[in-house]
C-alpha cells in the first residue's frame, strides 16, 4: 500500500470533519426544546407536578432504563460526583480511593470537596488494578470512587466483594459507561450511587449535563437538596420519601439544575442507546480485527464478562519510544483523524499532569507504563465502512513512515 501523504484525504473523498462530528440531537427533542423555550419553562421547577417537568421526566426515563429506583438529573458528571460523595458521607479530609487512570475532573470534584485521592494503579488493559485497590483500603479509605474509563469495566465481581468484606462504599464514574454491562447488569448500578454525563462527546450528547442514580433513599433525598431544591421542591421530582422533612433544611445547596431544555434534548436519545451500542461493536469490532492485523498495535484485552459501547479506541505501540509515538500521531493527525496520546503533554488523562495534587503525587509505575504507549480516538457513531477503512489505511501508512524514519536514523 502507498503511504497516505499530507492533505491525501482532500484526494479520498473523505472530509477529516466526519471524524469529529457529534451526535445530533433527535427530531423529537428538537421539538420539545423549541416548545419549552416558547413557554418561557427552561427552569425545571417552573410547573408544580413532575408529570410536567421535562427534567423530572428524563429522571424517570433514565432510572427505568437503568433499572434503579432513583435519577437526579444535574448540569454536569463532575456535579452528580460531588454531590455523591457529599451524599456518601465524604468531608474535609476525607482519603478516597480513585484509579490512578481517570479524566481530570474525577480527583479534582474530590479536591474541591478537601478531601484527599488516594489514587489506585491500572493494569495494561486501563482497569483497576485489584491487588493495588486491595493494598491501599484501609480503616481510613472508606469510599472508592471507581472510573470505567473509556468504557473500559473493571471487574466487578472482586471489587463489589473487596467494597463488602471492607465495608467501602462504591461510587460509579460511568461518564464513558452508559449503557455497558456487567454480567447484564447495567454498569451504574453497582454501587450506593452512579454518575453519568452528556457532554457533547458522549453517547447522550445534550451539550453538558449529568445525572446521579441510586437505589437509596437517604442518598437521593440528600442529593436533590444538594442540587438545589430549596423550600418544598423536592415535590417536583417523582422520588417519594419521609427522608425529604427530615432533611429539610439541614444540607445547603449547590445550584447545580440541571434545565428544562438540557432534559429535553437528553431525554429522546435514551430510546437510541442499544442501537447505538450495536452500531459501535460492529465499528470496534472492525478496527480491531484490521489493526491488529498490523502485528504492530495491540487493544486492550476484552472481558467475558462484559458488554460495552466502545465509542473510542484505544491501542497501544509496543516498542515505541517517546519520538516513535510523538512521529507516529503527528502522522495520523496530518491525514485528519483526531488521534491522541494519552502520555503527551498537557494530557489530562495522565495522573502526573495533576499538578494541583502537589505532595499527595504519588508513583504510579504501572500505570504510568500502560499509559505511556497508548493512542486514544473517540469514534462517532455516523462513521461509514469507508471510514474505518481510512482509519485502518492512515494508521498503516504511518506505521510505515516511523519505520522508514528508523532506518534512515540508523544509516
Amino acid at each position: 500500500m502507498n503511504d497516505w501523504k499530507e492533505n491525501d484525504w482532500k484526494e479520498s473523498g473523505i472530509d477529516p470533519a466526519d471524524f469529529t462530528q457529534l451526535d445530533p440531537v433527535p427530531p423529537e427533542g428538537i421539538e420539545r426544546a423549541v416548545a419549552i423555550i416558547r413557554t418561557g419553562k427552561l427552569f425545571r421547577y417552573s410547573d408544580s407536578q413532575p408529570e410536567d417537568s421535562e427534567a423530572a421526566l428524563l429522571e424517570r426515563d433514565f432510572a427505568e432504563y437503568l433499572g434503579v429506583r432513583h435519577a437526579l438529573a444535574v448540569n454536569s458528571c463532575t456535579a452528580a460526583i460531588e454531590l455523591a460523595l457529599v451524599a456518601c458521607g465524604v468531608e474535609p479530609g476525607s482519603k478516597v480511593l480513585v484509579p490512578g487512570f481517570t479524566f481530570t475532573a474525577v480527583p479534582s470534584a474530590l479536591v474541591i470537596l478537601h478531601a484527599i485521592p488516594v489514587l489506585v494503579e491500572c493494569n495494561e488493559d486501563y482497569r483497576l488494578d485489584i491487588d493495588d485497590l486491595r493494598r491501599k483500603i484501609t480503616p481510613e479509605t472508606k469510599i472508592l470512587l471507581l472510573s470505567h474509563m473509556r468504557g473500559h469495566i473493571s471487574e466487578m465481581d472482586a471489587i463489589a466483594q473487596l467494597c463488602a468484606v471492607h465495608g467501602v462504599t462504591l461510587i460509579e464514574d460511568a461518564a464513558h459507561a452508559l449503557g455497558g454491562r456487567w454480567r447484564g447488569k447495567q454498569i451504574g448500578s453497582f454501587g450506593k450511587a452512579g454518575c453519568f454525563s452528556f457532554q457533547s462527546n458522549k453517547v447522550i450528547n445534550a451539550g453538558e449535563g449529568g445525572m446521579l442514580t441510586t437505589d437509596d433513599d437517604e442518598i437521593i433525598v440528600k442529593a436533590t437538596y444538594l442540587s438545589g431544591a430549596y423550600e418544598m421542591n423536592y415535590k417536583k421530582h417523582f422520588a417519594r420519601s419521609p427522608l425529604f422533612e427530615e432533611f429539610a433544611g439541614t444540607l445547603p445547596a449547590c445550584n447545580a439544575r440541571m434545565t428544562n431544555l438540557t432534559a429535553a434534548v437528553a431525554r429522546p436519545q435514551i430510546g437510541l442507546l442499544e442501537e447505538k451500542g450495536q452500531r459501535y461493536r460492529q465499528m470496534y469490532a472492525y478496527l480491531k480485527r484490521e489493526l491488529t492485523a498490523t502485528n504492530r498495535i495491540e487493544f486492550p484485552q476484552e472481558y467475558p464478562q462484559e458488554t460495552r459501547i466502545p465509542d473510542s479506541i484505544q491501542f497501544k505501540m509496543p516498542g515505541y519510544d517517546t519520538s516513535q509515538m510523538q512521529t507516529f500521531i503527528e502522522r495520523v493527525r496530518e491525514s485528519g483523524l483526531p488521534l491522541a496520546g494519552f502520555a503527551e503533554r498537557h494530557n489530562a488523562r495522565a495522573f502526573y499532569n495533576w499538578r494541583y495534587l502537589g505532595e499527595d503525587m504519588p508513583d504510579l509505575p504501572r500505570t504510568r507504563k500502560a499509559i505511556e504507549n497508548t493512542c486514544d480516538m473517540r469514534l462517532p457513531s455516523r462513521l461509514q465502512e469507508a471510514h474505518l477503512a481510512y482509519i485502518v489505511a492512515v494508521v498503516r501508512s504511518a506505521l510505515h513512515h516511523v519505520d522508514a524514519m528508523q532506518r534512515v536514523a540508523v544509516i
